[in-house]
């Protein structure tokens, strides 16, 4: 059994389920969707380059949203980025690059979005 579980934690109820770091692999996708469905996944997207460094414990943007649809999210929040430079990448990059993943995937870019620092964003 792959060791992801330990990486998230359910929140109040199955239905929001919070990710810290964690890297992504294709083989997981199976076991990872039996997890789900989630109404709300909080998911990180940032802190993840240079990747031949940080692959292995962080996902980025593109590799969080099939992190979203592995564990069959209805929606997702971004966590772990914008803040500080924790790695090379510029702060805001994970942001920009989350929205390009969502058009690449052909997504509905309202159910992972990030909002803006101090934005509130409403669920319902």
């Amino acid at each position: 059994m792959i060791d992801f579980y330990s990486k998230c934690v359910p929140l109040f109820t199955d239905a929001i389920l919070f990710f810290y770091s964690l890297g992504w692999f294709e083989e997981a996708r199976d076991e990872i969707g039996q997890y789900g469905p989630h109404d709300l996944a909080l998911i990180p997207i940032g802190a993840y380059e240079p990747r031949w460094f940080m692959k292995a414990e962080h996902i980025d943007p593109s590799e969080a949203v099939k992190f979203m649809d592995a564990v069959k999210a209805k929606r997702a929040f971004p966590i772990h980025w914008g803040t500080f430079p924790l790695t090379s990448e510029p702060v805001f990059e994970p942001r920009n690059k989350l929205v390009a993943a969502m058009k690449e995937a052909g997504k509905d870019e309202s159910t992972f979005s990030a909002s803006l620092i101090g934005e509130t964003t409403l669920y319902e």
